[in-house]
């Protein structure tokens, strides 16, 4: 399984094998997750299938006090490293998403999640199909990172994109990850991974283009004091 070339799924792909015997992800963000799929003859219990066996935690949607709308928390301690949730939406064509961000800044929210980890082709736009992962918000200093995972596809251009916690999470504690998010390559193999994501009448990158500085309400210290 951890070999990089031969091997298991990841080596197939030459990429790493991305978690450890926990289940908890052990790669740099910016490389991707291969995880095993329907055609390999592991069953459920193989220690590359985290992602696909959904989510595993207690949340709950709650009303935030500070004007950020709804949020979710968890019910219960998450590990650092463990995967949390999936950004779940309906996919369609960056044409598409710059024609609906223009919709939805009109009625003051969207929910547009880029899938750039290659180029700029599709998006994910979870306003209407979705998850929980829908009511997640910003934070300057988030407690959830993205990832791009594969799992029953090879396309580059359609990653599943999956949130693990980057460090210990309290039960009670908001899960938020950053909108504006910016990973560097790793190294000369492996590609960059924006999170391109729209909320509240802009976004960035291509996932539809800002139309106006949004202020944050993260509380962050570290606070960017704009969203875009």
């Amino acid at each position: 399984l951890a070999e990089a070339a031969g091997g298991c799924c990841p080596g197939a792909s030459r990429n790493k094998f991305a978690y450890n015997e926990a289940g908890q992800v052990r790669i740099r963000a910016g490389l991707p997750i291969y995880e095993c799929n329907s055609r390999c003859r592991c069953g459920a219990d193989c220690p590359n299938r985290v992602v696909q066996k959904g989510i595993r935690y207690d949340l709950c949607i709650f009303r935030t006090g500070n004007g950020r709308g709804w949020g979710v928390r968890t019910l219960e301690r998450i590990r650092k490293n463990s995967f949390v949730m999936e950004y779940v939406g309906e996919i369609i064509t960056s044409e598409e998403a710059e024609r609906r961000g223009q919709v939805y800044d009109r009625q003051g929210a969207t929910y547009l999640f880029d899938l750039d980890y290659v180029e700029d082709v599709y998006t994910v736009d979870a306003a209407h199909y979705g998850n929980i992962s829908h009511f997640v918000n910003h934070s300057c200093d988030p407690n959830l990172q993205v990832y791009n995972v594969f799992i029953e596809n090879l396309d580059e251009r359609l990653p599943r994109i999956a949130l693990f916690a980057t460090r210990p999470i309290r039960a009670g504690e908001e899960l938020t990850f950053d909108y504006n998010m910016h990973v560097d390559p790793v190294d000369a193999e492996s590609t960059r991974m924006d999170s391109n994501f729209g909320l509240a009448g802009g976004g960035l990158g291509g996932s539809p283009r800002a139309r106006g500085r949004i202020e944050c309400k993260c509380g962050a210290a570290a606070c960017r004091k704009y969203l875009f």
